[in-house]
């Protein structure tokens, strides 16, 4: 059962890897699943920390932060080769932890989400259960930090949806206030 259950980690986990690992880079508070086949002393779920770094069994400290999953993977097989033979290793993004934004004011469900995947104003609406009845949706705003400077971006949600103005991409570590 054991070498059955290790067999499909070896071909799914490498597949779930590629699919998201493209283009994702890992940030701080990301909870990583790193499977190192046949060794499950050194397979773990971990968190990455506020500085960034990971810390493994014979690879020591790695900076995850910044880097795709796949990038990381590849590190990780060449520190391990040193003491393995042929490592072969996954690193999968379990919770985008690092990926957050905040929504506040005149939503059904107010608080902190996370970015899982691209996602419009509209759409962030929605994930918040929608405007309340006392909502001012023509003077929201979107609090964005852009070179370590805070940037008050202002929507008028009524000319989105009217198609006069294009959707606002939500980034991580937005804030929208509804009034």
């Amino acid at each position: 059962m054991k070498k059955f259950f290790m067999a499909l980690i070896g071909v799914f986990i490498p597949l779930a890897v590629f699919a998201q690992g493209a283009s994702y880079l890992i940030g701080p508070s990301d909870l990583l699943e790193i499977s190192v086949w046949g060794e499950d002393n050194l397979s773990r779920q971990l968190a990455v920390r506020s500085d960034g770094y990971i810390s493994l069994p014979l690879a020591g400290e790695l900076m995850a932060a910044e880097k795709t999953p796949a990038q990381l993977q590849m590190e990780i097989e060449t520190i391990l080769a040193k003491y393995i033979k042929e490592p072969h290793c996954a690193v999968i993004v379990r919770e985008p932890r690092s990926k957050r934004f905040y929504v506040q004011g005149q939503v059904a469900q107010p608080g902190e989400y996370i970015l899982d995947h691209d996602m419009t104003l509209t759409q962030v609406v929605s994930r918040a259960g929608g405007f309340n009845q006392w909502a001012d949706t023509g003077n929201i705003v979107v609090l964005r930090t852009e070179n370590k400077k805070q940037k008050r971006i202002n929507v008028n949600y009524n000319k989105i949806i009217k198609g006069k103005i294009d959707n606002i991409v939500i980034l991580p570590g937005d804030t929208v206030i509804i009034p």
